[in-house]
């Protein structure tokens, strides 16, 4: 259990869709900078990924996937049914009849766990649709494969970075030990999807085509030392995501683009670099 003091989080890092379990669909966001909010004292306690969590798991995918076709719903049953590698944060000592929110989920989860290999088509599909053409059969060939993951790391935009660290410490503990034990998380790649963002000095300099790979940006450490040992990575906009600058002596109109990228990360290099990603978010907080 982490005792932190953290702005109250009763927002998450941005508006999810409403859906019930079709394909993931957004709605106009603009992000302003996190208001003050009055400081509470929570406790967060981490779990297993239990049916209970759906709500919360689901919340939370729906906005990492923004701009992918794929039945978000389903998707986060699956990663509930093999919860052997993956964790969802949670406040303790929550009383009968109160909110439960799930403020984090993370999970390793192997494509060769999915029952509903139609339902993985679709998604795999989406992802191939998001490629330039340099990397697309590249990247086929890893969706095809059973030696591939998903790695998911989805989170309330203010949870305190000390938690995120304890997400990559559990994956990696649990990961290593699921390998001796079961032979479908002895993948060789994790794809994993991070939200990303492109200032507006970067889409002004630049004429891009119409497959470039943008140049995007990460709000977080992990996410920016993730992407240097990627073999492969691809982004998208989120046409409807814009983030309002953090920084107060900019313009109100000067804002961020909204961006998800595809990260491409070996197992091994992946269990190499969480120490370091674990030792740069304590350090942080």
């Amino acid at each position: 259990m982490i005792t932190h003091t953290n702005e109250s989080s009763t927002s998450e890092d941005e508006e999810m869709s409403t859906s019930d379990g079709g394909n993931s669909e957004t709605e106009t966001n603009v992000l302003p900078p996190m208001p003050a909010m009055e400081l509470t004292q929570i406790e967060f306690e981490a779990y297993p990924p239990a049916d209970e969590d759906w709500d919360g798991v689901r919340a939370l995918l729906d906005g990492l996937v923004k701009g992918l076709t794929l039945d978000v719903g389903n998707f986060s049953q699956t990663l509930i049914d093999n919860y052997k590698v993956g964790t969802v944060i949670k406040g303790a000592d929550i009383e009968e009849g109160e909110d439960d929110p799930v403020f984090a989920v993370a999970s390793i989860l192997p494509l060769s766990l999915f029952s509903d290999s139609a339902k993985l088509k679709q998604l795999t599909t989406s992802l191939l649709s998001k490629c330039d053409a340099d990397t697309t059969g590249d990247i086929d060939k890893i969706l095809s494969s059973p030696d591939t993951a998903f790695l998911l790391n989805a989170k309330f935009n203010n949870l305190p970075l000390q938690i995120t660290a304890q997400l990559y410490k559990a994956l990696k503990m649990e990961l290593i030990t699921e390998r001796r034990e079961n032979a479908s998380y002895n993948v060789r790649n994790l794809i994993m999807l991070a939200k990303s963002f492109q200032e507006p000095e970067q889409g002004r300099k630049v004429k891009r085509s119409k497959h470039a790979t943008p140049s995007v940006q990460y709000e977080g450490a992990d996410l920016s030392i993730l992407s240097e040992i990627a073999t492969h990575s691809f982004s998208w906009k989120v046409t409807d995501e814009t983030l309002a600058p953090m920084d107060t002596t900019k313009r109100a109109e000067e804002v961020s683009q909204g961006y998800r990228t595809v990260l491409v990360v070996s197992t091994d290099r992946f269990l190499k670099s969480v120490d370091k990603i674990v030792e740069i978010l304590s350090s942080d907080s």
